[in-house]
């Protein structure tokens, strides 16, 4: 038997075999490649392409006639912060081409809280400037966990880019 297994998490496994609470010999099998791909709320604009396709995507699935996007869909989509990541994005866009009574999908069919994210990336902004600018402004009201946590990736992780980027901890 010849298979490739594809697994996704976002628990830092390594920590997790260190801490004993993920066995070791799996978590070997399974790092044979690592991805590291970043949550959509730190993609930017990337994330309107990744909607027009999934919107394209369901509508070929579902034998729906091509439908739009609003700009204030598309504001939407980028000032929701995504907690639920490309499933929930996926999902929504489904919902509302089911709901769609006309061509053009509106923010409210989509039944997210559209009200724009405090943290949200600026278009002009590279994902590593937004990156320093997001720690830079929290670091001092939050815990490194938090600051992590809010990031959507590991304490190494943060600790990797601070130190990649020159961004050093504020002496507490």
């Amino acid at each position: 038997m010849d298979i490739r297994l594809i697994a996704a998490t976002h628990q830092d496994l390594k920590q997790r075999v260190q801490e004993g609470e993920f066995r070791s010999d799996l978590y070997f099998r399974l790092r044979v490649m690592e991805l590291n791909l970043p949550p959509l709320r730190e993609r930017g604009r990337d994330i309107i392409k990744l909607s027009v396709f999934l919107l394209q995507k369901i509508c070929k699935q579902l034998n729906h006639t091509t439908m739009e996007l609003t700009q204030e869909t598309l504001n939407a989509i980028t000032s929701y912060a995504w907690p639920g990541n490309v499933r929930e994005l996926e999902n929504a866009i489904e919902r509302a081409v089911i709901l769609c009574e006309n061509n053009l999908i509106t923010p409210d069919l989509l039944a997210i809280d559209a009200s724009p994210a405090t943290t949200s990336p600026s278009e002009d902004l590279s994902l590593e400037d937004y990156f320093r600018q997001f720690v830079l402004q929290h670091q001092k009201g939050m815990t490194e966990t938090e600051l992590s946590k809010k990031l959507g990736i590991s304490r190494k992780a943060l600790w990797e880019r601070r130190q990649r980027l020159g961004i050093p901890r504020p002496k507490r």
